[in-house]
């Protein structure tokens, strides 16, 4: 079996590819997903585990094989648009416009689309929400080469300028783009230095993809920048609960100390309030400013203001 990533992709291939070639053979299928005989049986096997609580099997899809073809019926409700509420709507609304301008049209296409699925009642509200996004930190033009170049698992290279070096030029293996305290950073493996890299996004110049392709390793993760393990006497120390606490040490890795309850302590720099109050708040309750007293005072007056 290939990794997670692909036994996913095959997945999420089955349902629609069998969908609209009912009764295709398991050998023909087999063949379009580029697997064992074996390996199908068993992808098919799962599939009909996927279900809604209490896991009836065939409560949203009914996968089965007869007579050596392979058939789907797909529930109703699986056709049904969602109706989102004013704040979920809001909420992808921001997130959507992190990634201006990489997007380009596409965000406004997507957020016509997106009013379009609001219920009427909750439009207005929505609109006003969405007038208040603050975003003023745009992703940065290479983002949309470097989303592609890592879907399509495709080498880059770029000319990369280090605190206090030159520029130089670097080929790397982009494994996972993250946005961290206003910066993205590319994450990969840098043939330049022969190890795991994270390169700031607004310090590449001249990026271009490759035709050379790469295979990621299993758990290719990002170890997050913390500004807070060289300048402790400017950190505050934040306490998340065991809820957001998987979230927590997936980012911080090391730097997340596990709690007796099953939360998390991290230090995080403390020399910009409006960032802190919007990421501690971002946790909706799921995180606390231990110290010291001035940040803890900064963020409950930021949750005042935003229930006022």
């Amino acid at each position: 079996m290939s990794n997670v990533h692909e036994r996913l992709r095959r997945l999420l291939f089955l349902v629609p590819y069998v969908s609209k070639h009912p009764g295709v053979t398991v050998e023909a299928l087999a063949r379009a997903l580029n697997v064992s005989r074996e390996d199908l049986l068993e992808e098919l096997d799962l599939l009909t585990c996927v279900g809604r609580p209490p896991f009836n099997p065939d409560d949203y899809i009914d996968i089965y094989v007869d007579n050596d073809r392979v058939y789907v019926d797909l529930d109703q409700r699986l056709f049904a648009p969602p109706r989102l509420t004013a704040g979920e709507a809001a909420a992808l609304a921001a997130s959507a416009e992190l990634l201006r301008p990489a997007t380009g049209d596409a965000l406004r296409s997507a957020l016509q689309k997106l009013e379009g699925i609001i219920p009427p009642a909750a439009l207005e509200r929505f609109r006003g929400m969405y007038r208040k996004i603050d975003a003023s930190a745009e992703a940065p033009e290479a983002l949309g080469p470097l989303t592609r170049a890592i879907l399509e698992r495709r080498e880059v290279m770029f000319d990369y300028a280090s605190p206090g070096r030159p520029s130089e030029p670097r080929r790397v293996r982009p494994y996972e783009l993250l946005s961290h305290r206003g910066q993205w950073y590319l994450q990969g493996f840098c043939h330049t230095r022969q190890d795991a890299r994270l390169f700031r996004l607004d310090r590449m110049e001249a990026l271009a993809v490759t035709d050379t392709a790469f295979e990621p390793p299993p758990n290719a993760r990002a170890d997050v920048p913390n500004p807070a393990r060289s300048r402790t006497e400017a950190s505050v120390r934040v306490r998340f609960s065991p809820i957001a606490a998987p979230y927590v040490k997936e980012r911080f890795g090391r730097d997340a100390r596990p709690l007796s309850d099953g939360g998390v302590e991290v230090l995080v720099a403390g020399d910009s309030e409006r960032w802190l109050t919007q990421w501690v708040l971002s946790f909706g309750g799921e995180a606390e400013v231990v110290e010291p007293q001035a940040a803890r005072a900064a963020v409950a007056r930021a949750a005042r203001a935003s229930l006022g």
